[in-house]
């Protein structure tokens, strides 16, 4: 079940990509402007990628040429982490005043990066393939550490992402964007669905490690599910008003205050 699913999630998403790059608009070569479209190119790439390496075959042929089990959900780890910061640099010039922006960015990007050394440090210690580690009936020791080290940090990227898209789709809506408004609300849609791919992991992995059981079902068929939704729609979400080719880059907004901020909800589009 789990091949097929992703395999389609992340062709899905590789469509949505190629459309975004064939008909994203051109717009002033600004640095806000340049970092969100990078932003957007960096989560699309990291979508399809995660997506494949949920497939099993394609972990495990990871595991072999790199000649380390588990190298393939590292792989994972480090792609879906980048997938989930991208869509904060997408829409972060929309939360802070312009002269905020480099600083907020950094920010982000050092707690990325120490979350993912944290990772690398556990991973050395880590003895179990990819195929193991995805799944919680086979997680224990440092292994277990790993894998809840990375799914609680989804956990906390997922909620304050879905919380923030939720927001910027109500006003967007607000202001008679239907098209932003749907783009967004379809990308946080995928951000819950990646709460509750991550949250359920977790929970599974927890009770394992605790000595419990829940039912086979939520691993056979919760996870997998709500994992290749998650790709599909956030990449489908942020592709959406370019495909309408309805909304385009804010062209002037103000520098600092809640007006920058109206400002852009105002004339709101992902790149």
């Amino acid at each position: 079940m789990t091949t097929p699913l992703f395999s389609a999630s992340a062709l899905l998403t590789a469509l949505a990509t190629a459309v975004y790059l064939a008909y994203a608009p051109r717009s002033p070569r600004r640095e806000q402007s340049l970092l969100a479209r990078r932003a957007l190119v960096v989560l699309c790439a990291g979508a399809f990628t995660s997506a494949c390496l949920l497939a099993p075959p394609v972990a495990a042929a990871v595991d072999r040429v790199t000649g380390h089990g588990g190298a393939g959900a590292l792989l994972w780890d480090m792609t879906s982490g980048l997938t989930i910061l991208s869509m904060q640099l997408v829409t972060v010039n929309w939360w802070y005043p312009t002269a905020w922006v480099r600083g907020a960015v950094v920010a982000h990007i050092v707690f990325f990066c120490g979350v993912m050394a944290v990772l690398v440090w556990e991973f050395q210690y880590v003895r179990a393939s990819s195929a193991q580690l995805f799944l919680a009936s086979h997680v224990n020791g440092m292994a277990g550490a790993f894998v809840l080290t990375h799914l609680g940090f989804l956990v906390v990227m997922a909620t304050a992402v879905s919380l923030q898209y939720i927001a910027l789709a109500c006003r967007a809506w607000s202001r008679s964007r239907p098209v932003a408004a749907a783009g967004l609300a379809v990308s946080a849609v995928g951000c819950v669905l990646g709460l509750a791919y991550s949250g359920t992991r977790a929970g599974l992995t927890i009770a394992h490690l605790a000595g419990r059981t829940l039912p086979s079902v939520v691993e056979t068929h919760v996870v997998p599910i709500t994992g290749a939704l998650a790709a599909l729609l956030v990449t489908v979400g942020i592709t959406l008003p370019t495909i309408t080719q309805r909304v385009l880059l804010p062209r002037n907004r103000p520098a600092t205050g809640q007006a920058a901020k109206d400002t852009a909800v105002r004339r709101i589009a992902l790149p």
